[in-house]
């Protein structure tokens, strides 16, 4: 009897802690590529993968509605940037019901793009954090950053 209880006991436990640890599912993910073009100058490409039925908020939102999509690039070191950050096609215009105001996202995979020079060949690295919010017609995931890194 007493085998039992312990079985129980740490069978209860582990399904506490596997279901306690268990993290949202993530509706966008991200990822960093790097085309270098010559020697000391590259495309850094950064891709949002957008779950089918869901999108991702555009850079540009009004006050009091979703987080905006935001790209920090200030923890970049050993490059200067030589253009802006620029997405493969515009955000689309939506009317979004669940903050009643006009609004503006991608509901399918983009990509941004920016150029860059590598001034100290030892310390390129690319350092980007994405703070970003993603909904369907239904939901909305809580806003999260996600960190993406390259050394050069």
């Amino acid at each position: 009897m007493k085998r039992i209880f312990i079985f129980l006991t740490v069978l209860i436990t582990a399904v506490f802690l596997n279901v306690a640890s268990a993290q949202a599912p993530k509706h966008v993910t991200w990822r960093l590529t790097v085309k270098m073009t010559s020697a000391t100058e590259g495309v850094m490409t950064l891709k949002a993968v957008i779950e089918p039925g869901w999108h991702l908020y555009g850079t540009n939102l009004p006050k009091n509605g979703p987080k905006p999509t935001v790209f920090n690039l200030s923890e970049c070191k050993g490059i200067t940037f030589t253009s802006a950050l620029t997405p493969s096609r515009n955000p689309i215009k939506v009317h979004d019901n669940m903050f009643d105001m006009d609004l503006t996202w991608w509901d399918a995979d983009i990509t941004f793009k920016r150029n860059f020079k590598i001034t100290n060949k030892e310390k390129a690295n690319i350092v980007c954090n994405i703070s970003y919010m993603s909904c369907n017609n239904k939901t909305c995931s809580p806003p999260e950053t996600t960190q993406l890194t390259k050394k050069l």
